[in-house]
């Protein structure tokens, strides 16, 4: 992230508002911190090389003991701290995916977790922004878009350069920085989840997201007509690939080519809310090389959210 000339860098943070259905009533989890004696929403700092979403992750599980996996964007804050620099919160919806531990690991800092009944909540939290994170909750419950899952549309790591490649184009490996973010693409995309891996076969795309496959215990299905050979004799058939893997609503990674994009997008427009579709790359490339486009789809198939993020390679 730049910043102007003179001015300090703004402070990290990332954090998630997880819920939960018990009695019928939504809950949510949050921490009190004795320093302020408040109840928040649990956030911490970016560790240096760090993306927003795997910070979340871990901040969530260090405060709580819970390891969520991320849904929906909520509403970032955004304020100046004491010493003039700005700080920048992002946060997502979260489901809780396992219990990691007993408690917070810091007791000085959080020393009480509990889960509380969402009107109960909006009562309890002190900061403007927290009440901003619940009110969302409850408006996405209220639309019947609270339960989504993330579609996440995968463009392969930097390749090679066709110009200086002399075999087939399903062989053009990724290059040294191709490599770098296939790598880090796990720590990013674990934070949703995912559960399935589905992949043009040509090698660019396959180096990409098997370091990510193994790192789920996934295998990656392909798809011929993700290949761009594929799309270009029969941009229906991977219009009706996509076309599926929305209307399941699963957590799934689609890795495909720039050319495929312009079809991927266009099927994808056609099921956003018009809100949502405002987030949607228009102009080549599309996405920048090892890009992805992050969709939260209702289990109706209705995209309702839309991030773009990049893998952390420094």
């Amino acid at each position: 992230m730049s910043v102007g000339p003179g001015k300090p860098p703004p402070v990290l943070a990332a954090g998630a508002l997880a819920w939960r259905e018990k009695g019928g009533k939504l809950q949510v989890l949050l921490v009190h911190r004795p320093r302020y004696d408040d109840w928040s929403v649990p956030k911490g700092k970016l560790d240096k090389g760090e993306t927003f979403p795997a910070a979340a992750v871990r901040e969530v599980a260090e405060e709580t003991g819970y390891r969520v996996r991320l849904h929906r964007p909520l509403p970032a804050s955004v304020y100046l701290l004491p010493d003039g620099r700005t700080k920048i919160v992002q946060y997502w919806l979260g489901t809780v995916r396992a219990k990691v531990a007993p408690g917070p690991e810091n007791a000085a800092e959080i020393d009480k977790v509990r889960w509380v009944p969402l009107a109960e909540a909006e009562g309890m939290v002190a900061r403007q922004g927290d009440q901003v994170l619940l009110q969302s909750l409850r408006r996405f419950a209220e639309a019947g878009e609270l339960r989504t899952a993330p579609v996440v549309i995968q463009r392969h790591g930097a390749a090679v350069s066709r110009s200086k490649w002399r075999r087939g184009e399903g062989a053009r490996p990724l290059n040294s920085k191709g490599k770098k973010q296939a790598k880090a693409l796990p720590p990013l995309l674990d934070a949703f989840d995912p559960g399935s891996v589905v992949s043009s076969p040509w090698e660019r795309c396959l180096s990409t997201v098997e370091p990510l496959a193994k790192n789920e215990g996934l295998t990656v299905r392909t798809k011929g007509e993700l290949t761009e050979a594929g799309h270009a004799e029969h941009p229906s058939r991977t219009e009706a690939v996509i076309d599926r893997v929305l209307s399941e609503a699963r957590p799934t990674v689609v890795c495909t080519h720039r050319p495929v994009l312009p079809t991927v997008i266009e099927a994808v427009r056609r099921v956003s809310r018009p809100g949502a579709a405002l987030e949607l790359p228009r102009e080549d490339p599309y996405l920048a090389a090892g890009e992805a486009l992050l969709l939260h789809v209702t289990p109706e198939g209705v995209v309702v959210a839309i991030e773009r993020h990049l893998p952390n390679i420094g």
